[in-house]
């Protein structure tokens, strides 16, 4: 760690309780934090730094909070592409996970914090997976922070279909000790760096039981708890079918929600499900481009506008290699905002400043670390995205929110996280990147094949060798 001055910043977006927008500024680094942030005649003159980057052409802003990223998952890209919801889960995603070992998970989740890192995001939350651990290693290596947890189900025969027989196999004592154990060894990781959650990553797959008790856990550790719910209509129905009623309905009835919980997707939330995530502050992660993607109909069908405006807490995430394909929070604010205004044909609905917010301060306040992250303030930890605006996506340059949402391909060119450059002038600082693609390609080769799944990935068209 060391004291760094950012400065010529050509704009400077501070998301801070006025939104302030500063022209030519400067952000002052003293180790892990902002030391002080302003214009950079006045941030210049009084601090005296080791290290100072010359911002110039350049847009600021917090770096970005993706709320749902399957780390595992990030070598697997291609080989669940145009299939209904039972096979993407229980035949693709699900043979794929059940191939990898220990030491693909770590090259997983460092290729996929690789890709986050070049969107400019800084910090993630894992919905979780068998490998906490490894995605902890790679988060001491990339320098990113991130939420970490280990899958908990105890229902393996669902009204989707059967869990595989490699995995997800565990009673519930099993799940919540082994849960447990992660969230004790982990949480606070890395200089604070890696927070350790409970997962109900499967909600039809957990019985009421493990439900009740992994709340009761994660309220006794002060810890938060992640799950996908609502997420589509397969799944809706299967939970009505196996328990007579939704996800977030069903959590009510046990008595296990709370402000603590965050609900991946949504799209299909019933209107009495909409009064409790206000009602129990729940925290949503829209995950526009997987809804697009895998046909949910999560941006038709879902109420995010509405959540919105009721005051409830919604982020966005990308999801993972095997369901949106990739992992770029600037083109999820544009599918954010693109969809709401397509679904209610209205123009002027989720406009840039309300998607940058939800990348920001709703991820922050999701992850249970808005107090530290989220925007650009004096004491919060350096968290910071810069993209190169001198690039003809980008001019002219008339509302800078605007052509980050709109008309930008994406693509930060320095990144900095807990006072750490990550990237600087489009050159990952951490780790060797070479070595890092390699690893992703020889070993997601390999899963391919055990998994018999490599054929499924093969193009159409006839390819020539």
């Amino acid at each position: 760690m060391s004291r760094i001055l950012i400065n010529n910043i050509d704009w400077l977006i501070t998301m801070d309780p006025d939104r302030r927008i500063i022209k030519n500024g400067a952000i002052a680094i003293d180790d892990d934090r902002i030391a002080a942030i302003g214009t950079t005649k006045d941030v210049g003159a009084n601090f005296s730094a080791e290290k100072i980057i010359d911002a110039t052409g350049k847009l600021a802003i917090p770096g970005l909070i993706d709320t749902h990223v399957h780390s595992t998952q990030q070598l697997g890209r291609g080989l669940a592409d145009g299939c209904d919801i039972a096979v993407h889960l229980l035949q693709r995603l699900y043979g794929y996970e059940s191939e990898v070992m220990v030491d693909d998970a770590y090259w997983a989740a460092l290729c996929c914090q690789l890709e986050m890192i070049r969107a400019g995001t800084t910090c993630f939350i894992d919905p979780g997976s068998y490998f906490p651990e490894q995605t902890a290693k790679a988060t001491g290596v990339s320098g990113m922070r991130g939420i970490v947890a280990r899958t908990a189900v105890d229902v393996h025969q669902t009204s989707i279909g059967a869990l595989p027989e490699k995995m997800f196999r565990e009673t519930r004592q099993e799940a919540v000790e082994k849960a447990e154990k992660v969230v004790r060894e982990l949480n606070g990781l890395h200089d604070g760096r890696v927070r350790a959650w409970f997962s109900l990553r499967v909600l039809v797959a957990c019985s009421d039981e493990l439900i009740r008790d992994v709340k009761a856990k994660a309220d006794e550790l002060g810890v938060g708890i992640v799950m996908h719910a609502c997420e589509s209509r397969d799944e809706v129905v299967a939970s009505r079918v196996q328990y007579g009623m939704q996800d977030v309905e069903r959590m009510a009835h046990l008595g296990a929600i709370g402000p603590n919980m965050v609900l991946i997707h949504m799209g299909w939330a019933s209107p009495k499900e909409l009064v409790l995530c206000m009602r129990h502050d729940l925290k949503i992660s829209c995950s526009p481009s997987c809804g697009y993607r895998l046909a949910f109909g999560s941006m038709e069908f879902g109420r995010f506008p509405e959540m919105l405006e009721l005051g409830v807490t919604v982020s966005l995430g990308s999801d993972g290699a095997m369901s949106s394909n990739y992992l770029d929070i600037v083109r999820e604010m544009f599918l954010a905002s693109g969809g709401a205004k397509a679904q209610r044909l209205d123009p002027s609905i989720m406009p840039p400043e309300t998607v940058l917010e939800m990348a920001t301060i709703h991820g922050a306040k999701a992850a249970l670390w808005f107090d530290e992250i989220g925007s650009l303030e004096k004491g919060k930890k350096a968290d910071i995205a810069m993209f190169e605006t001198r690039k003809p996506e980008w001019r002219p340059i008339l509302n800078p929110l605007s052509n980050l949402v709109y008309a930008s391909r994406g693509g930060a060119d320095t990144v900095v996280c807990n006072g750490c450059v990550l990237l600087e002038n489009g050159v990952i600082q951490t780790f060797d990147e070479a070595s890092a693609l390699q690893e992703a390609q020889v070993r997601g080769s390999r899963i391919a094949n055990s998994s018999d799944l490599m054929k499924k990935a093969q193009p159409k068209w006839p390819v020539i060798e």
